[in-house]
């Protein structure tokens, strides 16, 4: 397990390449040329930061004294040797390296291409550039952490370039930023054709989104014109390369930006073509070819033609769901029953489709004020575990009188639903909304652990604090018969929350004390201890 690769890739920005136990993990680490900023590792560790971060945080601090070692040192000043050596001596030393250097090619490309004209009139081929960037990238499959999504593969090239594109419309530049830009949107498509579709899943979505979101900031420039950059749009998106990808979906939005800029109705025309391809207007590219239009009307300030389109479609569920919660906004309330009772007739009883219908269901009776029904729906989502909302909703619809026997019924049926023998957090949460500090105290002690009293202990400690330190006692003393430095962090948090109780801190000093003679042999647990007992913010905590 080492370090393999280690590169200040810009300034105060360093990437590492780690083998470890289960395979090379990717690093990134940011500074402020001091302190730790931003970092990633790709490792599978549940630990944050992970145990790589220090190791590769080590290595920097040696690669910059090193660094700083050897300035001190009577060299040749750089600069001054490069100034001193013959100009065409520098520029065939330079080309040499550049070709086994692939990424001292590319910084070359980078900094210089765009004073490289072929001729007079004609722009820097950045297409071919980044073309034979993105073919000189290795692939290492061990880079691939499985089961762990949020890591991802980072293209050096296409960050660098990306950065360069943003860095010229930060210069009032987007000539040279568009070129850039569409030259990675263009190539990073047919790279991504040409590796194993596996591999597309890891690499970083940014490549996809970044190139549309540096363009979006362009279009307000006097130098960006927007028809030739709509008539983009409409050549290039419909090339199958881009289908079922993210860049598909940015061209989309980058299109309908500029056609209300322009004023032009392609956008539309171009979704119905779509959406006559795919036929089945149930289907789940038909739903997004026409929230696209949808977005487009809205965006246009044409709610009307918005709505109708929603109307239109309620085959599809979420546009159905959309327009029964408007008809409920404007009380229309029999033809959103209708709505709703029509779709749930169509499901059945699968009750994973049925959740949002139900709640909407529930507001059509607490506007009718039809107290059987909400009684009715509201049960249905507490019946199988407590939830604070809709128990609030289901007891307003009681009379006081009328909720003391339901609320008891509420914790038989809880009780019943499981063993009555085991903790059930339905039954404390119910007693815990009704106040009831004494009842809720002797349920926890009858099923008492240290996470039953964590969770529910502030709402008895005030009223009970000396039999609240005494469940902590037996609680924690039970506890300590178990092992290991998670455990015993664990019960000094205990310690602290017990010394917010009036009381707690005898308590506290009384336990350590008892616990120092018990497990004197526990090296992990003394040193815990020790450190709580040190540090008054831990005891605070």
């Amino acid at each position: 397990m080492s370090i393999i690769d280690l590169q200040e890739t810009s300034q105060n920005v360093w990437k590492a390449k780690y083998r470890g136990n289960y395979g090379t993990y990717n690093i990134k680490i940011e500074t402020d040329g001091k302190k730790r900023g931003d970092f990633s590792c790709s490792c599978p560790s549940d630990y944050y930061p992970c145990k790589h971060i220090p190791i590769v945080e080590e290595a920097i601090r040696e690669r910059i004294a090193k660094k700083e070692k050897s300035n001190s040192k009577n060299e040749i000043p750089l600069e001054q040797l490069l100034k001193d050596v013959p100009h065409k001596e520098l520029c065939n030393f330079i080309a040499n390296q550049a070709q086994y250097n692939p990424q001292l090619k590319n910084t070359i490309l980078l900094e210089f291409s765009h004073i490289i004209k072929k001729k007079e009139t004609e722009n820097v081929n950045y297409n071919q550039i980044l073309q034979n960037a993105l073919d000189g990238f290795y692939f290492d499959f061990e880079d691939i952490n499985y089961g762990h999504y949020d890591d991802c593969i980072e293209l050096d090239v296409m960050d660098q370039w990306l950065d360069k594109a943003q860095e010229y419309v930060d210069q009032n530049n987007p000539e040279e930023a568009l070129l850039i830009c569409k030259a990675c949107i263009e190539e990073y498509a047919a790279w991504c054709q040409e590796i194993e579709s596996e591999v597309v899943e890891f690499v970083k979505i940014d490549y996809q989104i970044t190139p549309f979101d540096i363009i979006e900031q362009m279009l307000p420039m006097p130098k960006v014109d927007g028809k030739q950059l709509l008539g983009y749009c409409k050549s290039e998106m419909v090339k199958p390369k881009y289908k079922k990808t993210e860049l598909y979906d940015g061209f989309s939005k980058l299109f309908m930006k500029l056609s209300t800029m322009v004023g032009s109705d392609d956008f539309i025309a171009l979704q119905d073509k779509l959406l006559q391809e795919v036929g089945d207007n149930s289907s789940y590219e038909a739903k997004t070819i026409l929230q696209r239009k949808i977005d487009f009307y809205q965006n246009n300030k044409q709610p009307d033609k918005a709505d109708e389109i929603i109307r239109e479609n309620l085959q599809i569920e979420s546009f159905r769901e959309l327009f029964t919660k408007k008809m409920i906004a404007e009380n229309k309330l029999q033809e959103a029953k209708k709505l709703i009772q029509d779709f749930i007739l169509q499901k059945g009883n699968e009750n994973r489709y049925l959740r949002s219908w139900k709640e909407l269901q529930l507001q059509i009776a607490q506007k009718e004020k039809d107290i059987p029904e909400t009684r009715r729906i509201s049960f249905q989502f507490i019946e199988s575990g407590f939830d604070v909302y809709y128990y609030n909703i289901y007891k307003s619809a009681f009379s006081k009188e009328e909720w003391v026997e339901k609320m008891e019924n509420l914790i038989k049926h809880y009780e019943k639903k499981y063993n009555s023998n085991w903790f059930n957090p339905s039954v404390a949460d119910v007693l815990k909304a009704e106040k009831q500090k004494e009842r809720l105290m002797k349920y926890i002690e009858k099923h008492l652990s240290v996470d039953c009293l964590e969770k529910y202990h502030t709402d008895f400690s005030v009223s009970f604090p000396e039999k609240t330190l005494a469940l902590f006692r037996q609680a924690i003393d039970k506890y300590a018969q178990n092992t290991g430095r998670t455990i015993y962090e664990h019960i000094v948090r205990l310690f602290g929350k017990m010394v917010k109780i009036e009381g707690g801190s005898q308590v506290v000093r009384e336990m350590i004390t008892q616990y120092r003679i018990l497990y004197k042999n526990r090296s992990a647990m003394m040193e815990t201890i020790t450190i709580y007992t040190n540090d008054p913010k831990k005891q605070k905590q």
